[in-house]
């Protein structure tokens, strides 16, 4: 598979209910949705050698609102595929996964699961949850930061679907653009205190 500008449109179509979902999940954090599950941290309290396991930013809400989000984003454009010519153009999975709720779900839960080694490696280097490593770890943890989820969703993808590996790569691409660019609005938000 060659790559051209229509693989890119296809390509972000194919990360769009991602996307979607990490918007609205922006949008219920700055509106308080669920605070009961936001205060539910993912780790449970554990600890590895005194340190958090996640730590308090990974929450039962951030991962529940992730996977139902991305869920509902992947139904809303699976209806757009089956009911305009444009979209069903932009799709590379139309025909091959049929379930368009379970395979949001699926990619959400790649995202979430994606996060966590990333999370651990941090707490037990003393980096604070949302922050930068010190001296040459800061750009490889911005790096880190910026992949770890699509790691997850690639690692979970061909559960149902297996990109090509020009989608693959052009996914990288659009990770790189899209993550800190929601990072911004997250900071213009007050919800983060820097980009990556």
């Amino acid at each position: 598979m060659p790559l051209s500008g229509h693989l890119a449109l296809q390509t972000l179509w194919l990360a769009l209910p991602v996307i979607c979902g990490g918007l609205l999940h922006v949008g219920a954090m700055r509106m308080g949705l669920l605070r009961t599950l936001a205060r539910v941290p993912l780790d449970g309290g554990l600890t590895l050698r005194g340190r958090r396991l996640f730590g308090e930013n990974k929450t039962l809400r951030g991962a529940l609102f992730m996977i139902g989000a991305t869920a509902a984003c992947a139904v809303v454009q699976r209806w757009l595929e089956a009911n305009t010519p444009w979209a069903r153009d932009l799709s590379l999975i139309i025909d091959d996964v049929p379930d368009a709720a379970a395979w949001g779900a699926l990619l959400g839960a790649g995202y979430v699961l994606g996060e966590l080694p990333n999370s651990v490696l941090k707490r037990q280097l003393d980096i604070a949850p949302g922050g930068a490593g010190r001296g040459w770890l800061g750009p490889v943890f911005w790096l880190v930061d910026q992949l770890d989820s699509l790691a997850g969703v690639l690692l979970v993808m061909p559960l149902a679907w297996r990109p090509p590996w020009a989608v693959a790569l052009m996914l990288v691409a659009v990770t790189l653009a899209v993550h800190p660019a929601v990072a911004l609005i997250m900071v213009a938000l007050g919800l983060k205190q820097r980009v990556g």
